[in-house]
């Protein structure tokens, strides 16, 4: 085989938890005022509402997945 699956899977929880951390930080970045200060408050706050619940929507959904016991 090209690659070991074993160490692929690895990475692949990994990538996953570090994109779930990154939706979050987006997040609360956009919360901030000073950070886009041309973007209009109520846009920024659907946004930044949005990927933070996407970012604990991901984590709960890959911790769910690693003590599933069906799984």
């Amino acid at each position: 085989m090209l690659f070991d699956k074993n160490k692929f899977s690895k990475f692949m929880v990994g990538f996953g938890y570090l994109m779930a951390f990154v939706y979050i930080g987006l997040g609360v970045m956009l919360f901030l005022p000073s950070v886009y200060p041309n973007i209009p408050a109520v846009l920024k706050f659907a946004f930044s509402f949005f990927f933070v619940a996407y970012g604990f929507f991901r984590l709960v959904k890959m911790r769910t997945k690693k003590t599933d016991p069906n799984d």
